[in-house]
């Protein structure tokens, strides 16, 4: 019993040496003009990934389904409402992470056409968003 409690220990530890790997990409986007804005994922993070994964708040692990311990730290990084996670994934793996805010644009806007499931995915070719700015003064989804 001893030894099946050690190895469950040590394939915990390397399990989530994976966390360990996943860099970190500062959340940015570009002003263009005064009334436009333009979040650009693959300027974000322009390593190798296929696919974006946006997760808005309060969505659990297991609504995110990259693995368990990525989709548990993802989680995390949802609770918070005024921030939006986008994970870079590569064949269906997460590379990469961002903690997105949620102002001066609102991502929320591009997840606003789902069903049920609270996340979406976007192929690396779009994963381009503008924001016009409307006369209210906040920003709204170009479509």
């Amino acid at each position: 019993m001893k030894s099946v409690g050690f190895i469950f220990f040590i394939i915990t530890i390397l399990s989530s040496c994976s966390l360990w790997e996943r860099k970190q990409f500062e959340y940015t986007y570009q002003q263009i003009n005064e009334n436009e804005i333009l979040v650009d994922f693959t300027k974000i993070n322009p390593g190798s990934w296929d696919t974006l994964l946006l997760i808005p708040p309060y969505t659990t692990s297991d609504q995110i389904r990259v693995g368990y311990l990525d989709s548990e730290y993802l989680e995390q990084i949802a609770l918070a409402d005024w921030i939006i996670a986008a994970a870079y994934l590569e064949n269906g793996n997460m590379t990469a992470y961002s903690s997105c805010s949620r102002s001066p644009t609102d991502l929320d806007q591009v997840l606003e056409d789902q069903d049920s499931v609270l996340t979406k995915k976007f192929p690396r070719s779009k994963a381009v968003f503008r924001f016009i700015k409307g006369e209210d003064g906040t920003y709204k989804l170009k479509q």
